[in-house]
């Protein structure tokens, strides 16, 4: 695999997990949108930055730390509600997506989602990239005890898959997915354009996920 004068050997990889929000669709805009609409509705003035911080990771972490602990599953839902409101017209494939799961699954990894998005969210976003028959797992924090930055996601995530960390590649573009996959001791790709991305040990970094290339096969 390779972007620019960057390469990085696939060997003895079995498994790809690519996160989900900023990495395969653009839709952190929607998510953004619903977390500062149902705040304001709570009386909680909520700030660009203070939004930016929360990309990656879960909508209970944003209610409980930002809004409030009280009635959080209810606000939780809220604003999952107003996203998946708008997801149909508003959430969109970022180029190259679709070609490079697509690619990964034909010559025969195993591909798997590990998202902080509820599973509603990731099941529709598989449907917009039109890849159901790619995808083997999905993993949404929505369903665990600790999200992103916690490394538990991946781990659980190589759990369902039945490999070791050594087995598998993961593709984040934020830095709460960062610190979690490099923390459960697997390769990953950054890709987008986080500036403080490159402060990670990553094994590649890509601007654009389009211009990777994967030549050959496992």
């Amino acid at each position: 695999m390779s972007y620019e004068d960057q390469q990085l050997d696939l060997k003895g990889i079995e498994a790809v997990i690519f996160d989900l929000d900023g990495t395969l669709v653009e839709s952190e805009p929607v998510w953004a949108e619903a977390k500062k609409y149902i705040a304001n509705r709570e009386k909680i003035d909520v700030s660009e930055q203070v939004v930016l911080a929360y990309v990656g990771r879960s909508v209970a972490d944003f209610v409980k730390e930002v809004i409030a602990p009280v009635n959080l599953q209810i606000i939780e839902k809220a604003i999952i509600d107003r996203a998946l409101s708008r997801y149909d017209y508003n959430v969109f494939e970022i180029p190259g997506a679709t070609d490079l799961i697509r690619k990964f699954s034909k010559n025969g990894f195993v591909v798997a989602i590990c998202s902080s998005a509820p599973e509603k969210a990731i099941l529709k976003c598989i449907q917009l990239l039109n890849v159901e028959t790619c995808i083997n797992t999905v993993v949404s924090s929505e369903c665990l005890l600790r999200g992103k930055p916690d490394k538990f996601p991946y781990v659980e995530t190589l759990r369902t898959l039945g490999i070791s960390s050594e087995k598998a590649i993961v593709f984040e573009d934020a830095p709460a997915g960062l610190t979690s996959s490099i923390s459960a001791g697997i390769k990953t790709v950054c890709v987008g354009s986080f500036i403080e991305s490159q402060r990670f040990p990553c094994e590649m970094f890509a601007k654009n996920i389009c211009d990777i290339n994967l030549v050959g096969s496992k």
